[in-house]
């Protein structure tokens, strides 16, 4: 296998990322590059298609530049993404509109909508999980009505993912991974809910074909190759979103198993062999089929430290630059300099609302605690430590729906920093384990692609040979106690805000 290459290509948040694998999971390269969400109004999130294909295109011209690999030596390629996204595009595959990403959540009046008139339990009963702006479904109600021309014209509805595969090969396809993210789904089909896309009074038409994520929905064109550095007649998969990728990267391929991956959010995954149909956590799809996951998931967990960075982190940036760094690596080291409770300072990390489990538009950052002896280490380490306690409230979710993990696989950008799993370790009281080849969701697409290109017969024996073992972090029994006080504070403090975050969301905004 030593001169066969599988192309893993994850479309996240804040920016893409790529990576070339061999077929025993070793990463040869990867490069990555950031792309900009736009919020032109309260609770809007969009971001431009066209430069997710665009970054797609020049880390994958520079991944073959500096590796040495030829184009040709690729033997499949798989893409995942963030989701849920609204990427409307016509019959040739152009953006007809922004994308509306998972974190808009504009479609509160839909999500009203179909309250009166579906009903949760009917939905979840269906597709699982609850009605809420994250899912795909509301976002679309809203543009068919606040934005008919773009609804007419749309031709296909893709996710992120699935519009990279349609540049690369001319397929419209969604991969059935993301399927529950849409909330038009029928989990027991893995296929496009009727009764569900009938009672929205949406047209079935729009919506494309759904593929295992393993299937290889065409071959790269030679438009694609010549912009992206491809070798035309590349196998490209269906794909999936990221969390099924993080999932396989981490080794979860059995029920019980559990992964948690932070990025721009954290998302908490276990795996089971039946969907999930209650409505504090959602469904999954994965790409073994028979095996579902269980999701609970933040919306700004490392978003939040993102902010940190971008506003706060001036000092950080510029030092980084002078000893060629990121500057998350001086965010840790200050994080590590403030002890354990970050001197009595607390951080509720729902910057732009929250999902599971409180499921709340209106919810809103808030550092508690805050004193004339805080530091801007203490800050730091205080936003790591709210979003493991938002962390735990979604494992105490799961245990309440019979999930429960004992140990977590750590995976995504967050999992670089050594003090944030340890404070995960410790906030949790579970074990926490990363993979040997921690290079984020673009490792699952290679392994996927692995399979895809037939290598490995399915993803449990892919794993099995490309997935190894990594650092693994303990928790420490001396500070159990202190983080279970700051945890019950930190749980009783949404409760006590709930109204004031409502009443805050319905002050005007004079926008400039």
């Amino acid at each position: 296998m030593s001169d066969i290459y599988l192309a893993g290509i994850d479309i996240g948040t804040t920016g893409a990322k790529a990576i070339l694998s061999d077929g025993e999971g070793r990463v040869v390269a990867q490069a990555g590059q950031e792309y900009a969400t736009a919020y032109p109004h309260p609770n809007w999130a969009e971001q431009a298609p066209e430069d997710w294909w665009q970054a797609t295109c020049a880390i994958m011209r520079r991944i073959f530049g500096e590796s040495g690999v030829a184009p040709r030596q690729v033997a499949a390629i798989a893409v995942s993404c963030q989701a849920p996204s609204l990427v409307a595009v016509d019959r040739e595959g152009a953006v007809l509109c922004p994308a509306a990403t998972w974190m808009d959540r504009r479609s509160e009046e839909q999500c009203s909508w179909l309250r009166v008139h579906i009903g949760g339990e009917r939905i979840a009963a269906i597709n699982g999980g609850r009605i809420d702006p994250y899912f795909l479904a509301p976002k679309l109600l809203w543009l068919r009505q606040y934005a008919p021309d773009c609804y007419a014209a749309c031709h296909q509805v893709l996710q992120a993912n699935g519009f990279i595969v349609q540049r690369l090969c001319g397929a419209f396809c969604m991969d059935s991974a993301v399927g529950p993210l849409t909330m038009l789904f029928d989990g027991g089909r893995q296929d496009w809910s009727d009764e569900l896309v009938d009672a929205m009074g949406l047209a079935r038409s729009k919506l494309p074909p759904v593929l295992p994520c393993a299937a290889i929905a065409g071959r790269v064109s030679s438009r694609a190759a010549a912009a992206s550095g491809f070798a035309a007649g590349t196998p490209v998969l269906a794909g999936m979103v990221d969390g099924a990728a993080a999932a396989i990267e981490a080794g979860l391929v059995a029920r019980g198993q559990a992964v948690e991956m932070t990025g721009q959010s954290t998302v908490l995954m276990i795996g089971s062999d039946q969907p999930y149909h209650g409505q504090e956590l959602f469904p999954l799809g994965h790409a073994i089929p028979g095996l579902h996951l269980v999701v609970g998931a933040q919306v700004a967990s490392g978003g939040s430290l993102r902010w940190f960075r971008d506003q706060l982190g001036e000092e950080e940036r510029r030092e980084a630059v002078r000893q060629g760094i990121d500057p998350f690596e001086l965010l840790s080291r200050a994080a590590e300099s403030s002890p354990p409770g970050a001197n009595r300072l607390l951080f509720l990390p729902y910057m732009y609302g929250e999902r599971s489990p409180i499921w709340d538009t209106d919810a809103r950052g808030v550092l508690f605690g805050l004193s004339l002896a805080t530091r801007k280490a203490d800050i730091v380490r205080a936003i790591m430590e709210g979003a493991a306690f938002g962390l735990r409230h979604n494992i105490e979710a799961a245990q309440a729906g019979g999930f429960d993990p004992r140990s977590l696989a750590c995976v995504g950008g967050g999992a670089r920093s050594a003090v944030w799993n340890q404070i995960k370790a410790d906030v949790l009281q579970r074990p926490i384990t990363l993979p040997g080849a921690a290079a984020g969701a673009a490792m699952g697409d290679a392994i996927l692609a692995a399979v895809g290109a037939g290598l490995y017969t399915d993803v449990v024996e892919a794993v099995a040979h490309m997935v190894t073992a990594g650092p693994s972090y303990s928790p420490r029994p001396a500070y159990a106690a202190q983080y279970d006080q700051l945890y019950r504070i930190y749980r009783d403090l949404y409760p006590a805000l709930r109204t004031h975050f409502q009443q805050l969301a319905a002050v005007p905004v004079n926008l400039p």
